[in-house]
């Protein structure tokens, strides 16, 4: 079930005033009215389940009753590396990446993105996107919504990221491609996978160099040519379910 943010801790019990955004959705969108219930979460991730007192057109009362379980994390820490490509595009991607329990999304100008760094980084793109994120975490009922970082090309995305032996290049025709299926026979897999996917071009023989040098592995996913949201969603979605917690 959805749910809601207080930016402040709450405590069960205690009467709180909910303003912004958050108390329109609830008034104007949800229709609720005094004594009705709804889900709210804290900075700090606790979650009640509350009633409202009194409300009006800009603002509501309410009081935290009882906490509620937050769903956990995925036991699987995935990291998805994407090239920017068209906008719906990329919101599509954020969307759907939190709702499968990505950890943290890099995302970066690649030789074919459609659009340069310079003009994305004058758009302030970063605050949508992180909105973007925390709507479909509290849409999906998860606790806390994914990392994200933006950088000028792949070279300076690979410099910030930590190690990762499991980290995946998505990209046809690749020699030596490895399958997932024969991977997954494979006693002990850790828990940590990073998955690089390009723009709706394609990546440039360039960076597909620099990925192999860097240790990615190419991964084949099958014999038709998808799109880039195509791809990254299969590919997490298969992950999850090889060794996170997708049913």
């Amino acid at each position: 079930m959805s749910y809601f943010i207080f930016d402040g801790v709450l405590k069960s019990g205690e009467e709180y005033e909910l303003g912004g955004d958050e108390s329109r959705h609830l008034i104007r969108s949800r229709r609720l009215r005094s004594g009705d219930r709804f889900l709210i979460q804290d900075y700090k991730g606790q979650r009640f389940e509350a009633v409202i007192i009194e409300l009006n057109r800009k603002e509501l009362t309410f009081i935290p009753e009882f906490s509620v379980a937050t769903p956990l994390p995925s036991s699987l820490r995935l990291e998805i590396l994407q090239a920017l490509t068209k906008e719906k595009s990329i919101d599509w991607i954020l969307q759907k990446s939190t709702e499968l329990g990505v950890t943290r999304i890099d995302l970066f100008c690649g030789k074919h993105s459609p659009i340069s760094f310079r003009i994305l980084k004058r758009r302030n793109l970063l605050d949508r996107w992180n909105r973007i994120v925390l709507e479909a975490s509290k849409q999906c009922g998860r606790q806390f919504p994914p990392d994200i970082f933006f950088h000028e090309n792949l070279a300076k995305t690979l410099e910030k990221l930590t190690k990762c032996p499991h980290s995946w290049l998505l990209s046809p025709g690749i020699e030596n491609s490895v399958s997932w299926k024969n991977i997954y026979k494979e006693e002990h897999v850790e828990m940590h996978h990073r998955i690089l996917v390009g723009p709706e071009g394609g990546f440039h023989s360039d960076e597909i160099d620099l990925a192999l040098r860097s240790g990615l592995i190419p991964i084949d996913l099958g014999p038709r040519i998808i799109r880039s949201e195509t791809a990254v969603i299969t590919a997490t979605s298969i992950l999850q379910f090889l060794w996170g917690d997708l049913k």
